[in-house]
């Protein structure tokens, strides 16, 4: 006979993501566009206005590129973390 715990389903709280889940880049540029009147809503982004977006991603990210640590990274990894196409299509959007 088994004991109780074996029908436990134990949880590994190290597998579980700290934080919010990052948003799609091109959902913000998007979002961002239709507030200030850029585009309508349900339009999609020129493919330019995605690369400006890209390219004030990347101006941003590396004035955080002089701010962090060794153990956390800094904030200009965290920028692109967050808004360049490596963590989602940005540019795909543009279609």
């Amino acid at each position: 006979m088994a004991g109780f715990l074996t029908n436990l389903d134990i949880e590994n709280e190290d597998d579980d993501p700290v934080g919010p889940p990052p948003a799609d880049p091109a959902a913000r540029f998007t979002a961002a566009a239709v507030e200030l009147n850029i585009i309508r809503q349900g339009d999609k982004l020129d493919q330019n206005l995605v690369e400006l977006c890209l390219r004030v991603v990347e101006m941003a990210a590396s004035i955080g590129d002089r701010y962090g640590d060794d153990d956390f990274g800094n904030a200009g990894q965290h920028i692109r973390a967050e808004l360049s196409p490596q963590s989602s299509n940005a540019r795909s959007a543009a279609t």
